[in-house]
């Protein structure tokens, strides 16, 4: 008889994909000077602080999750939904930041400050489709257990 794995395979992908989409282009904005893809280390880079500690808590939550799915440690159900949550937090965050910046986003010499919402959104690239995947895929590993 085969040993049953504790592993949660799902919540693994899905924290994985979320790492993993922070290394890939999460916005793209167009100006005058052509489109302007940023990674969540490009934001971190040249952002102001409070951008740089909101988009580390997306990196931060989704490599948590996949230590935390290797670890054996008390109250590791909880912890693997701190993780999920700081991503999540994290990445709302970064929104409202975008959003209520006085023009302190600067990032790659373009000023990302006062966006709207809506245009955040419609700025979205690769790397957030395959955070928000990677969050749905956890939570779904999360509540099966599987």
């Amino acid at each position: 008889m085969a040993k049953k794995s504790s592993l949660n395979v799902l919540y693994l992908v899905g924290m994985a994909l979320v790492a993993l989409g922070f290394v890939l282009p999460i916005f793209q904005f167009s100006s005058i000077l052509g489109k302007h893809q940023f990674t969540g280390f490009d934001l971190v880079g040249d952002g102001d602080t409070a951008l740089k500690i909101y988009t580390l808590l997306i990196f931060i939550g989704g490599i948590s999750g996949v230590v935390l799915s290797f670890v054996k440690v008390q109250n590791a159900k909880l912890l693997k939904l701190a993780a999920l949550l700081v991503s999540i937090i994290g990445f709302v965050l970064v929104v409202v930041s975008l959003v209520h910046s006085d023009g302190a986003a600067i990032i790659k010499g373009l000023n990302l400050g006062k966006k709207t919402v809506s245009f955040i959104f419609k700025s979205l690239y690769a790397g957030s489709y395959m955070i928000v995947a990677g969050w749905i895929i956890a939570i779904a590993g999360f509540v099966t257990g599987k």
